[in-house]
């Protein structure tokens, strides 16, 4: 072993790291054979998939707070009995909260997720320092190192990846070696959850290692970056901003819906570049970021104001939503904290992360929690429109367009029969033809129309279908019928001979009509009366998941139509079929 030094050394360094965060390992292996397992399992195994796919999502929280709770008992310098049995229980509770998910997981679940993910990376940039005396110097420094370790672990893992990758392929071309098909995603799983977990974790720093003490060394080339790179950008960001709220005073407009993002964009790069010049700032040498730093927290009052008005005013038209939820949440954390640093004369930097986690647990559990809201004020307005559905006032078009959203996101969140106790006998019915009906199905049973969120209120709006099959590797009974082919306007059908069925040859045409299709079959005519239908069952956008058929019966054939592409523009407010595309199944009786 003496002649590889460095091999010795790499040996010996992840004997330590796995000493030194054994349960942070064990996650990353078992999250990494979840994840090779997962890619293995057919469509079809839906249980097992879901089984799998929460438990990757799960050890990838427990190893963000299995990392908090080692920097946190590692600086307290208490025993490892204790941390491994907090380890357990808090990470038996995460492992809780994701198996509560849905068998699909819904948008919502997701954005909790996220948001919990958030949390517990915000907590191991604090947590090793919650024990010991805060030193402001010191903290700036663990986090950069954090920082720096992050991006150097991803760069070692790409570099790696690649390699490998290109010797594996290099092997299969150059030596006709055949490898298993998922080979290039057993290395990758490999590299990204072990490797780059166990490199990473190895340079973690220690808030109170005495032969390794914090201490600030502030990179040159980082100091360039913002000054010359980042606080420009902020500078010209915060100038479009102020001066689209001066356009908003000057017209007495209304803000528009995504001028909340912008502003959310600018002050979490505002912050980051306060983050980033905080150790140098105050030196006279730094005029250009002293003046930021002196600067920025007052130049974002106006800009929290406009950010206010905005979701307040589409909170008032819409009600909450998860994502309205998590602006106005954003929003109070930025007057917090913007108040926070205008009020302390010595603000602790650490005031950030913590403050920003500790809304983040505000908003994933609890009556207060952004499910919680949101679903309450949807099912509020749900209610109202069912009120004046009971008072029988007909709907406009833009109601009907706000019901069809508000029915979209109860049914994708919470199940059609969140609904059921405000619609009265409306939705009992269906429940009972149907167990999982369509956003249509839901709108059409409680007596209106559904409407997109793109739909507009215009006499030549152009109506479109485009029927799509979301069940991959779905099987369709075609018993009865002996015959399938496609057929699309304008063009027209011609197959002679096409098939024999018992020791019958079968030839087939098609005629373009003004009401469809003739269909020949032999010497025999059948009429498809396309258009008629189309008039009759399209007179608004239906989803794309749902399918629509025509049944046509002659004493000969039984025929099935399966509606594949419609569309219908309008003339004079008159409906014309502008194209369509559909799946005639023929029956020989």
């Amino acid at each position: 072993m003496s002649r590889l030094p460095s091999l010795q050394t790499v040996l010996n360094s992840t004997i330590k790291t796995i000493s030194k965060f054994p349960l942070e390992t064990f996650v990353a292996v078992l999250g990494t054979i979840f994840a090779i397992i997962y890619n293995d399992l057919p469509y079809d195994y839906d249980a097992s998939r879901e089984f799998y796919t929460k438990g990757l999502l799960s050890c990838s929280l427990c190893l963000m707070l299995f990392l908090s709770i080692s920097l946190y008992f590692q600086a307290s310098r208490k025993g490892n009995v204790i941390r491994f049995l907090t380890s357990i229980v808090l990470g038996s509770l995460v492992t809780g909260f994701v198996f509560s998910f849905k068998e699909n997981i819904t948008s919502a679940e997701i954005q909790q997720y996220f948001a919990l993910s958030i949390v517990l990376h915000l907590l191991v940039s604090f947590a090793g320092f919650l024990p010991i005396k805060y030193k402001q110097e010191e903290f700036w420094e663990f986090n950069k190192q954090l920082f720096i370790r992050i991006l150097t672990s991803g760069l070692y893992t790409v570099v790696l990846y690649c390699g490998l990758a290109l010797a594996v392929l290099a092997v299969e071309k150059l030596f006709k070696v055949e490898f298993y098909d998922h080979i290039y995603f057993y290395i990758f799983f490999t590299i990204a959850g072990i490797f780059n977990t166990l490199f990473f974790l190895s340079g973690v720093p220690e808030t109170t290692n005495t032969e390794k003490p914090l201490q600030l060394n502030y990179p040159k080339g980082l100091k360039n970056f913002t000054q010359f790179v980042l606080l420009p950008l902020i500078s010209l960001y915060l100038v479009i901003l102020i001066c689209y709220e001066a356009k908003i005073l000057v017209t007495q407009s209304l803000p528009v819906g995504w001028v909340s993002y912008l502003v959310l964009i600018f002050a979490f790069f505002g912050i980051l570049s306060f983050l980033l010049v905080h150790p140098i700032a105050s030196q006279s040498s730094n005029l250009w970021m002293k003046t930021f730093n002196r600067w920025f927290y007052f130049l974002l009052i106006p800009l929290l104001i406009l950010l206010f008005w905005a979701i307040f005013y589409r909170i008032n038209l819409y009600g909450f939503t998860h994502e309205r939820y998590y602006v106005l949440l954003l929003c109070v954390w930025l007057a917090v904290v913007v108040g926070y640093f205008l009020v302390i004369k010595h603000p602790k930097i650490k005031f950030i992360p913590i403050s920003m986690c500790l809304a983040g647990l505000f908003s994933i559990i609890g009556p207060q929690s952004a499910d919680s809201v949101s679903k309450r004020s949807q099912l509020s307005r749900f209610e109202s429109f069912m009120q004046q559905s009971s008072e029988k006032k007909n709907l406009t078009f833009e109601e009907e367009k706000d019901l069809s959203s508000i029915v979209t996101f109860l049914k994708d969140n919470y199940g059609t029969e969140s609904m059921v106790p405000y619609a009265k006998t409306k939705l009992e019915a269906l429940l009972k033809r149907d167990k999982r009906p369509s956003d249509y199905e839901i709108m059409e049973a409680l007596g209106y129309e559904y409407r997109y969120y793109y739909e507009k209120k215009e006499e030549n709006n152009t109506l479109y279908y485009n029927y799509y099959e979301n069940e991959s590797g779905s099987i369709e009974n075609i018993h009865d019928y002996d015959i399938s082919l496609m057929l699309s306007s304008p063009n027209e059908f011609k197959c002679t001979n096409c098939t024999k069925i018992d020791n019958k040859s079968y030839s087939i045409k098609s005629y373009t009509k003004d009401y469809g299709v003739d269909l020949q079959i032999n010497d025999d005519l059948v009429p498809l009366e396309i258009k008629p239908f189309i008039y009759k069952n399209f007179k608004h956008n239906r989803p794309s998941d749902e399918k629509v058929t025509q049944t046509i019966t002659t004493p000969k054939y039984n025929i099935l139509i399966t509606y594949i592409v419609v569309t219908v523009g309008y003339k004079d407010t008159k409906p014309i079929v502008d194209n369509y595309q559909i799946k005639v199944m023929i029956g020989i009786k």
